[in-house]
């Protein structure tokens, strides 16, 4: 262009380095790292298995209580911290400018409606007691008792123990996965594609040994439809809380506690009442949220956090 000085331009790319990252200045940035993401997360979790492997340990007859050798404890542990340890790693690999803390401080943002800590915390059980009343006035069995409360001991325990679980996954699915990919696809079909690789990864039992005999091409279906609905549901809290982690991360342990409180909630991937008023939650809130799901980019293309 004649007349631009040479410099502007410079600085211009310096700004938008400075904004977006030096490895995300093309619009095929983000896929880059969401590739290498999603690459980490079953690259990590295929380790994490190898023991199950090497051991020769049947999933299908493991319980809580059985006796295994510490390293296959501690690979099923990493299997569950999979998806954030390679966000973590991709972040750094990228070298992305403040890239990783960028990715964790959503982690500690808490300023947000106190209505949304309620929803988070309480919305899934909400829905699991929901799924129950719908089985009564199917007249199909309702678990007796219908709702069970832990001493509180074992409750802080609990919500300790799901948090931190939590944390191991929300910042890949959400922290990385929706928040690259919404910037690009926009925030519906990215809730819908974290949604899919979330179930294939949630599904990861069914490549190991004992598996399969677990798991049947309903549950999997089941899993499908219940994960892409919470992929959804998660991606609308996380985008009307400005990006907040720790909403999402809440509401994660929140499911997973709603189905230690209310009994009926077990065997959740093949429960299909469950199932369908999750999609119908899902859906709900698509229809009044639009597509966007409250996702609102801020000046240079980046989400609101």
């Amino acid at each position: 262009m004649a007349g631009r000085r040479p410099g502007s331009s410079i600085r211009a790319v310096k700004w938008l380095k400075q904004v977006v990252g030096t490895d995300r200045m093309d619009n095929h940035g983000a896929y880059r790292v969401v590739g290498a993401w999603t690459a980490g997360v079953f690259g990590i979790t295929a380790l994490g298995m190898l023991p199950l492997f090497v051991y020769h340990l049947d999933l299908s007859k493991l319980t809580f209580s059985s006796s295994v050798p510490l390293v296959a404890g501690l690979g099923i542990e990493l299997t569950a911290y999979a998806p954030a340890l390679a966000a973590i790693i991709v972040v750094a690999l990228f070298r992305e400018r403040h890239g990783i803390r960028r990715l964790l401080r959503p982690v500690l943002k808490w300023r947000v409606g106190i209505t949304w800590f309620l929803v988070a915390a309480f919305g899934s059980t909400l829905v699991f007691i929901a799924a129950d009343a719908t089985r009564a006035l199917l007249h199909t069995s309702v678990p007796n008792p219908w709702f069970r409360f832990p001493g509180l001991a074992s409750m802080g325990f609990l919500v300790g123990a799901l948090l931190a679980g939590a944390f191991g996954e929300e910042v890949g699915w959400r922290g990385l996965g929706q928040a690259r990919l919404q910037t690009r696809v926009g925030a519906l079909f990215a809730a819908t594609i974290v949604g899919v690789v979330w179930t294939v990864w949630h599904l990861w039992p069914v490549v190991a040994p004992g598996g399969l005999d677990e798991t049947t091409w309903t549950d999997a279906g089941l899993t499908l439809v219940r994960l892409a609905a919470l992929s959804i549901l998660f991606a609308w809290l996380y985008n009307s809380t400005g990006g907040s982690l720790l909403i999402v991360m809440i509401a994660h342990a929140g499911y997973d506690m709603g189905v230690n409180l209310v009994p009926g909630a077990n065997g959740n991937h093949a429960d299909p009442v469950l199932v369908v008023l999750l999609a119908v939650a899902a859906l709900v809130v698509t229809a009044i949220m639009r597509p966007s799901l409250g996702y609102a980019p801020a000046p240079g293309g980046r989400s609101a956090s």
